[in-house]
Formats: structure tokens, C-alpha cells, sequence
């Protein structure tokens, strides 16, 4: 079933339907943009710290199981040794993470300035 078979008159009258929904999205998403971005931003960054956050529980759970092995064992001491490295280099990511982060939002800023100034200079 096509449109313009619906809806009497000349077939570019079936265009009508699809712009019209097309249009109005469009205005929506111009209307709310920094609000959908700002919490499309919040998702992923709740998301990405729930990870860290579980990450770093297991690596704390698996370090409170190898310090109650026997300390004696050099291969307990080898892996409780690759833990704190690994819990390190955890913090580095996550502290990189949140520098893009924050690279990424002043960049949009500072983008999203030059073009509201340019729009306001061309009207």
C-alpha cells in the first residue's frame, strides 16, 4: 500500500506525510538537544563508573582472597603484586577517562558557541 493511493489528489500530496513527521522530529530534537545530550552523557558516564566500580570490587575481592593465603608462597606475592598494578592502572583509565570527558564537553562548548554566534550574526 503506498501513500499516494491513500490520500486523494496530485501524488506529491503523499509526500506531506512522511516531511511533515520528518519536520517535526527535526524540531524536537533542535528544541531539546543540549537536554537529550546532556543526558545521553549522564547514561554513559553512570555506566562506565558502575564498570569501575565493579571492576574494583572483584580486584578488591580477589586481593582480600590472595592476602589470606599463606605470604610464604612466591607465587601469591607475584600475583598480589600484578593486582596492584592492575588496581592502578585502573585509576589511570578512569581519571583519563574523565579528562576526554570533560576535553569532549568544552570542545561541544566551545563549538556550539561559535555556531549559535554565527547564526546571531547572520539574522
Amino acid at each position: 500500500v503506498y501513500m499516494e493511493n491513500i490520500i486523494p489528489g496530485p501524488p506529491q500530496r503523499a509526500l506531506l506525510l512522511p516531511a511533515s513527521f520528518t519536520g517535526s522530529l527535526g524540531l524536537f530534537y533542535m528544541a531539546c538537544r543540549r537536554i537529550l545530550k546532556e543526558y545521553i552523557k549522564k547514561l554513559e558516564q553512570e555506566r562506565f563508573e558502575s564498570d569501575i566500580r565493579e571492576a574494583h570490587e572483584v580486584l578488591q575481592h580477589m586481593g582480600t582472597r590472595l592476602q589470606s593465603l599463606e605470604k610464604n608462597d612466591q607465587s601469591v606475592v607475584e600475583l598480589d603484586e600484578e593486582m596492584g598494578h592492575m588496581i592502578e592502572a585502573l585509576h589511570e583509565v578512569e581519571a583519563d577517562f574523565e579528562n576526554l570527558v570533560r576535553t569532549h564537553s568544552q570542545m561541544l562548548e566551545r563549538q556550539e558557541s561559535i555556531t549559535s554566534g554565527t547564526k546571531g550574526s547572520a539574522v
